[in-house]
């Protein structure tokens, strides 16, 4: 592979961020940080520490893949801001691939389909759907939403195969679904560097100045002030 298959994979959704370095969609070097939403402070050591591994420099890096969310406010701001400077200092292009897609992502490939589900913090869940094409590839059935768990649950198809972190949050609420190992239910930056580097093979990139976190919903403060203003608490 040339230097143009190189690529950063970068993963702050949750309090576990993870980063992976992969030649085209092959990862070769995985990590997480695992210091408690320090994400802003280790993340950049961590790099330099993968790179030296690798032998890789930054000049080198052809390709930068960012999961956008939804998530962590803070975590998603950094991964965003990470993406554009790491895109101005090395002319890479970037991609941006959506939290709940890279948790589906690591459903058992039989899976035909399957829905991610998330913690959203204040009683909700993040989630979206997929269905596998004959190529193996996800397609969104239902896109990005947060809502009650018990409001969610009634929306996934019964033969979906459940994925992600909101599984162990609510598991009075989920149970008797098809579920993935709970090995799988974190967002792993090797899947993200696979579906980041699809999608640049489509041709799918998003300009540095555009990157945007997927929200989904408001930040508590925000949604708090909106409901002091209409007289709730």
């Amino acid at each position: 592979m040339s230097a143009g298959d190189k690529l950063i994979a970068v993963e702050t959704s949750g309090k576990v961020g993870r980063l992976a370095l992969a030649l085209g969609d092959r990862a070769i070097d995985e990590r997480e940080i695992t210091a408690g939403m320090r994400h802003g402070r280790d993340l950049l050591p961590l790099l330099d520490e993968a790179f030296r591994a690798a032998g890789w420099s930054p000049q080198e890096v052809g390709l930068i893949a960012v999961s956008i969310g939804p998530g962590s406010f803070t975590g998603l701001r950094i991964a965003v801001m990470f993406a554009r400077t790491a895109a101005w200092l090395t002319g890479a292009p970037v991609v941006a691939v959506p939290t709940l897609r890279v948790v589906a992502g690591g459903a058992p490939a039989e899976a035909r389909q399957v829905a991610a589900l998330t913690d959203a913090q204040r009683g909700g869940v993040y989630w979206a759907a997929y269905r596998r094409d004959d190529r193996g590839d996800l397609v969104p059935t239902a896109p990005e939403a947060v809502g009650p768990p018990e409001t969610v649950v009634g929306s996934l198809r019964a033969d979906a195969v459940l994925i992600g972190d909101a599984l162990g949050r609510y598991p009075q609420v989920f149970t008797g679904r098809p579920q993935a190992d709970p090995s799988l239910w974190a967002p792993r930056a090797s899947v993200l560097a696979q579906l980041g580097w699809a999608m640049h093979l489509r041709d799918e990139h998003t300009a540095a100045d555009r990157l945007e976190p997927l929200y989904v919903r408001r930040p508590a403060p925000e949604e708090v002030l909106e409901r002091r203003k209409r007289g709730g608490r």
